[in-house]
């Protein structure tokens, strides 16, 4: 009876490596995302859109499950993970400054 031994070799701790880093980037990276997308989308509705803020809450909920949604899925089919997170990390940036400028 022949036995299937696994080699564990250094390409296996990069692989478990790269799992946990796009893991982390679509969970945590499409939070951060979201939630400051959520927020500069209730922001410009209220301050552009003139919707009331009870409106402006229920639209950036809106937002927020399709943007978190098309995080996740983007960060599942990136080639790059470096590229991931700058992206991740920009967009965030970008969204915080919209969410929090006066």
């Amino acid at each position: 009876m022949a036995i299937a031994a696994r080699n564990v070799k250094a390409s296996d701790t990069s692989y478990t490596r790269l799992v946990v880093s796009r893991t982390a980037a679509a969970v945590l990276g499409g939070y951060f995302v979201t939630y400051w997308a959520g927020a500069a989308a209730a922001k410009l509705t209220i301050e552009w859109g003139g919707l009331s803020p009870a409106d402006a809450g229920m639209l950036s909920g809106l937002v927020q499950l399709v943007v978190y949604v098309a995080a996740i899925i983007w960060v599942c089919a990136a080639a790059s993970m470096k590229k991931t997170w700058l992206v991740l990390a920009v967009s965030t940036a970008l969204l915080v400054v919209i969410a929090v400028a006066p």
